[in-house]
């Protein structure tokens, strides 16, 4: 998934505007009635590609991959995954030590002898391929949110100017302008995308500390700041709003 890169160089569904968190968006899904089936819906349609994903560039073995798949599936459809204590910290967390924890059990109950690469065992040991999973999917949801709020935003284009600089990362700003009054119809000026640009950027990364509020409890300035850092977009957050990081 591609970020919106600098010239230096769904909304949740089902009216569940409660949810404020992936915390409690589990939680409220271990409970009987149409709330926990809505919440249900919502956690199944937020990570169903990033841990299809995951498992299977973690195993490698597209047979093996769909049994631990469906596994995790079936335990968070049967209520066996309902522990999750928001007071953890970061969901992301808490959801590799689940799939770690699958995919290990997965090989003990098989008797294979040796687990995928990694150290699946210990939680504080990096593991490359969830870190771009989750990397990926957060940006794919956050594209997601700017698509929708300028579907929602009459004049809006933010979305449409951060998907031009993506498509024509090296093209200088008069061209990539002609090409969207093209699109358009109407006049665009340099000046008009570049400003209109910059504040897509800007309200980017402003739907990002909100995509990523909702995996982090406590979710402080501190805490949304680092998890960007973590998440390897600092490079970025720093050059559009001119964060420090030392």
């Amino acid at each position: 998934m591609v970020l919106p890169p600098t010239d230096e160089g769904r909304e949740p569904s089902d009216h569940l505007s409660d949810l404020e968190t992936s915390w409690t968006t589990i939680r409220i899904a271990h409970t009987p009635g149409p709330t926990g089936q809505a919440a249900m819906r919502e956690l199944i349609g937020r990570y169903h590609d990033a841990v299809a994903r995951y498992i299977r560039l973690k195993l490698r073995d597209p047979n093996l991959a769909d049994e631990v798949l469906q596994e995790f599936w079936t335990k968070l459809l049967t209520h066996k995954l309902a522990g999750a204590d928001g007071a953890k910290g970061r969901f992301r967390d808490y959801l590799r030590t689940v799939l770690h924890r699958l995919i290990i059990d997965h090989f003990r109950g098989r008797k294979i002898q040796s687990l995928p690469p990694g150290d699946l065992l210990d939680p504080s040991a990096p593991d490359v391929e969830y870190d771009q999973v989750w990397r990926e999917a957060v940006i794919k949801r956050v594209w997601s949110r700017l698509e929708t709020f300028e579907a929602s935003t009459p004049k809006n284009r933010y979305a449409t100017v951060l998907h031009l600089r993506v498509d024509y990362p090296d093209a200088p700003i008069e061209e990539i302008a002609k090409i969207m009054a093209d699109q358009l119809g109407q006049i665009v000026t340099p000046e008009a995308f570049r400003k209109t640009l910059q504040r897509a950027r800007l309200k980017f990364f402003e739907l990002l500390k909100q995509e990523l509020r909702e995996t982090i409890n406590p979710a402080t300035p501190e805490d949304i700041d680092d998890e960007i850092f973590q998440l390897g977009l600092g490079h970025l957050y720093k050059r559009n709003l001119g964060v420090r990081k030392d």
